[in-house]
């Protein structure tokens, strides 16, 4: 499933068309050589049945075909419904088994034929329906019934369906296949409210998409003869802004964690993973089927994960890197599962809130790309591909992708602190990042194996979905005087330290040019520099290691250019010796790492961002913690829940301060899309909350006691004082004790563009094609349908300041044309300006790289009417006619979004605008693209044109308006 990359390859190199037997041949040899004896075939791309060798080739080679959900009887709808209709000559057919007569004829031969086509092969059979493609359930006949009733007639429907499936199967064959029912979104709704399956049907249970299995059989199911199958992922084409198709982040242990909790749940007879593209995971694959073999067993290679990846590099390499390079790759994955790649956006990490999360991380994953670099260059010549296509492209590709939006985050950060020339710094070091991407994607596709896997991993073109990009950097586009800023760890007032360990403060210059600094400080304050000159800012490491007594000292800080100097209190306030977890910053902060107790059970490398996951199995058990608290009042208990699913039961755990009243604490995302799910399995947490009860200064013991069965946690955290809003819960202050004890330090600018090339080589990195979408709206969004211009060369740059320029005039027609740049509304003049909502500008790809745009940072915020919409307004003057509006613009993903357009005031009808004014399209996900957006009767003159977005989010960067029928020039010829 979501094969487009793989059938690129094919395409590319096995000299067909699509998908066809050469490429099956190599697959299923592949499946065998790993111990598999099972595939859902390709059913984006094409349809298996529709080359009879396909299947041919399956049974000679000992392989079983079946299909998912929505495909039955062996058919693939999204590719081969129409096909077949067509063929047959028929014409007003529905795939919709309530128009009874000849349409539910049609429906019978359909299904029929693929088992007479397959009837000679060893294959499963999908029974049930549902729409085509992953739609629902078609019953336009049962419409107009109470909610109860069209439930009622939908489960008689299906189980007639099925019914009639069995027999076509019973008339065909001369033995019982295999037969599957996937209760599956609206299926298993029916399913829970009374739907009967037959007994010897095997039931495949789904997990939610992102590694975490719904639900487990009742004691009823398990004793279906059928038994019990489960449809995994380890790659996912998602609802809008929330796919994973570059390479798999879920760790082993995760996945070995959910399957055995399957296994042991009665779920034995089948198991299934999306693959995607396949080449990026071929770990994954590989441990997937070692763990199917294992499981049940106390013994085999899939006991210790962390032996797993040794033993699986070492039967890879020579070397004996094993040994270094297992544990790296679990912890890897741990980094990486806290916001998988593909799902990055802008202000995901905090850089303030209890020190600075974003660079901690960052830290973290250069710290694991240079030990696997270094393990890489020590290789033989003839290894050294094959560990990059292994190993080093998920490493590089997280830790360029995390630096992007590390940076673009920080120029806006210090854009709002008032750092101006540290804002334009970390715009160019987020293009830097961006550029190395692009040179290791280049690099995969076009040197690795001499391009023999050119075409295979793609993130960055459509389909499928692409990968995050283009992070909102915001430069700065008024730089003033020279002036010295200090900002204090925390957003604090002073650095107060209960336990050694590692602060900062930071000196920056709020204008132009740079001035000479010099710090003094008492002798038990160690700073990591003393002095310098600054032109940006520069992050000072303060580390105080003796903290038995109370003290206070002050840090100078000397703008010796200026005359100017700034004060930085430290304090230390020591807690009673034999204290663990002190309070500090308002925070304590937990991870259970390390913890053993009768009644849970530690998992390695499962728990978020690091350390290890707590699980509760035996109930009543009871795990408690040591904290300190420095104040007292009543606080907020945050619990980092490993955010495993059971949609049809519940998922509690009991909280005690010291020997006070037990109080639940409930999850009510306990299956997707309830509660805080979306959010949950977008950041692989599901954060709970309660109210603890009046506690004193002191010593005190937090307890938890297991109520039902896998309810896991990694860390927990209490707030003494309002939350600041952070990601990961963890205090980053550099603890002396901490594994990167300087991880809090900024990292070297200027450091990525000369390790890219040396790494990648220095290839010519050519202007990215332009994108405009068609007037024509399809409704098959899976395929690409957008067209492309490659410009010859980038445009030419120009300051924000000439940019801006234009807003102080009148936007006029020239040869046919009015060109606006959407960000001279940030002016607020009376040629551009703003109405409502909280308009910023971020970076844009125009002008070579060097535009401007004009959004609305703050995320999931929306309007239902163009009337009351924020919305950006210019004044033009034109000759008259009826032009083509055209908008360039980046969508925002995850979330909904529709523009108005009005000339006037008068808004243009929905209807007439380009996809009824939505932008969204998978296609469209993370790219600058051109949507011609309306079409407008102007009389010669002047006129207000109105543009209304109608969630934020969406980013505007051009409008273009013609009278001559074209598309609006590349950036080149913007001009």
């Amino acid at each position: 499933n979501d094969e487009e990359e793989l059938e690129r390859w094919a395409k590319l190199h096995m000299e067909e068309d699509t998908i066809g037997v050469h490429t099956y041949e190599k697959i299923f040899e592949l499946l065998l050589r790993l111990k598999a004896n099972y595939i859902w075939p390709a059913m984006h791309v094409n349809s298996f049945n529709r080359r009879k060798e396909n299947g041919a080739l399956a049974d000679r080679m000992g392989i079983v075909v079946g299909t998912s959900h929505c495909d039955m009887l062996m058919r693939s709808n999204n590719r081969e419904w129409l096909p077949w209709l067509k063929e047959k000559g028929y014409e007003g057919v529905k795939y919709d088994y309530t128009i009874e007569g000849r349409n539910r004829e049609i429906l019978h031969e359909y299904w029929r034929e693929s088992v007479i086509q397959n009837r000679d092969f060893e294959v499963s059979y999908t029974l049930g329906m549902r729409g085509i493609h992953d739609s629902g359930f078609e019953t336009s006949n049962l419409n107009g019934r109470t909610e109860e009733e069209l439930r009622t007639q939908k489960i008689e429907l299906l189980e007639t369906i099925i019914a009639s499936q069995n027999e076509i199967l019973k008339e065909e064959l001369d033995k019982t296949p295999l037969k599957l029912f996937i209760p599956y979104k609206e299926v298993l709704e029916l399913y829970d409210h009374g739907l009967k399956v037959p007994d010897d049907f095997t039931m495949i249970w789904a997990n939610d998409n992102y590694g975490y299995v719904r639900r487990y059989p009742s004691e009823e199911d398990r004793k279906r003869v059928g038994g019990h199958g489960i449809y995994y992922h380890n790659s996912y084409w998602s609802p809008p802004g929330r796919s994973y198709l570059f390479f798999c982040s879920i760790p082993l242990t995760h996945t070995k964690y959910e399957l055995m909790k399957a296994y042991d749940e009665g779920i034995q007879k089948l198991w299934i993973l999306n693959v995607g593209a396949l080449k990026p995971l071929e770990m994954e694959v590989e441990f997937f089927l070692r763990l199917a073999w294992e499981a049940g067993s106390a013994k085999g290679r899939t006991q210790d994960v962390d032996s797993y990846v040794s033993d699986w590099i070492d039967r890879n390499f020579t070397g004996k890197i094993g040994e270094k390079m297992g544990p790296l790759l679990n912890r890897f994955s741990q980094i990486a599962n806290v916001r998988k790649l593909e799902m990055m956006e802008d202000d995901v990490f905090s850089q303030t809130a209890y020190g600075d999360e974003g660079v901690m991380r960052l830290h973290k994953l250069q710290e694991i790309l240079d030990q696997a670099d270094v393990v890489y260059e020590g290789l033989l010549e003839e290894e050294k591909d094959a560990f990059f296509q292994l190993v080093l492209l998920r490493i590089h590709a997280l830790y360029l992708t995390m630096g992007q939006y590390y940076f673009s985050d920080r120029s806006t950060l210090c854009h709002k602190q008032g750092k101006q020339q540290a804002a334009d710094l970390y715009v160019k070091e987020t293009r830097a990042y961006e550029d190395a991407r692009r040179k290791l994607l280049l690099y995969y596709n076009e040197r690795i194996s001499g391009g023999k896997w050119k075409g295979i991993v793609t993130p960055e073109d459509f389909p499928p979905p692409r990968t995050a990009m283009y992070p909102a950097c915001t430069p700065s586009v008024h730089m003033g005087g020279r002036n010295m800023l200090v900002h204090i760890w925390n957003n604090g007032e002073e650095l107060c330290f209960v336990r050694p360990g590692t602060k900062w403060f930071e000196i920056s210059n709020g204008g132009e040019g740079s001035f000479a600094w010099r710090a003094e400080t008492p002798d038990w304050i160690q700073l990591s520099e003393t002095s310098g000159e600054i032109s940006c800012e520069t992050r000072i490491l303060v580390t105080v290691k003796e903290t038995q007594e109370e003290k206070t000292g002050i840090i100078l800080i000397r703008n010796e250019t200026d005359n100017v100097q700034c004060e930085v209190p430290v304090l230390v306030s020591p807690v009673p010796a034999g204290c663990e977890n002190p309070e500090e910053a308002g925070v304590v902060s937990v991870s259970v790492t390390g913890l053993r107790v009768d009644g849970f059970r530690l998992i390695s490398y499962l728990g978020r961002e690091e350390g290890d996951l707590l699980e509760g199995y035996k109930e009543g058990a009871e795990a408690s913690f040591p904290v300190y608290f420095s104040s007292e009042g009543e606080f907020l208990l945050e619990i980092h829940r490993f955010p495993s699913l059971n949609s049809t039961g519940r998922i509690r755990m009991g909280v005690k301060i010291d020997r006070g009243t037990v109080l639940t604490v409930e999850s009510l995302a306990n299956d997707e899309w309830r509660d805080t799910w979306t959010y949950n399995s977008t950041n692989n947490v599901d954060k709970l909350y309660l109210k603890l009860p009046y506690l004193k200064k002191g010593a005190h013991q937090v307890t938890f006691k297991v109520i039902d069965p896998y309810f896991a946690i990694s860390r927990f955290v209490i707030y003494t004082k309002e939350r600041a809003e952070n990601n990961l819960g963890i205090i980053c202050a550099g603890q002396v004790n901490r594994e990167f004890p300087r991880e809090q330090a900024l990292l070297n600018n200027g450091r990525i563009l000369d390790w890219s090339d040396r790494f990648y080589g220095a290839p010519e990195l050519k202007p990215r094609k332009e994108i405009y979408a068609n007037r024509e709206v399809t409704r098959d969004s899976l395929v690409a349908t957008d067209h492309f211009e490659e410009p010859v060369e980038y445009g030419k740059t120009k300051s924000p300041k000439e940019v801006l320029t234009a807003a102080h005039s009148l936007f006029c027609e020239k040869d046919g044309v009015v060109k606006i740049d959407a960000v001279t509304a940030y002016e607020q003049t009376e040629f551009a300006y703003t109405e409502n909502g909280q308009w910023q500008y971020c970076s844009s790809e125009s002008y070579g790289r060097s535009g401007l745009a004009i959004y609305m940072r703050k995320r999931g915020q929306q309007w239902k009417q163009e009337e009351e919409a924020p919305n950006l307004n210019y004044q033009i003057r034109c000759d008259g006619g009826t032009y083509d509006f055209w908008v360039l613009l980046r969508i925002d993903p995850a979330s909904p979004s529709y523009l108005g357009v009005a000339a006037d005031g008068n808004f243009v009808d929905r209807t007439l605008l380009y996809n009824s004014g939505k932008t969204w399209r998978y296609e469209a996900e993370q790219v600058w693209r051109w949507i011609p957006l309306a079409g407008l009767a102007l009389s010669g003159g002047k006129h207000v044109l109105t543009l209304a977005v109608l969630a934020s989010g969406v980013r505007i960067d051009r409008l273009y308006l013609t009278r001559k029928g074209d598309r609006p020039p590349v950036d080149c010829s913007w001009e």
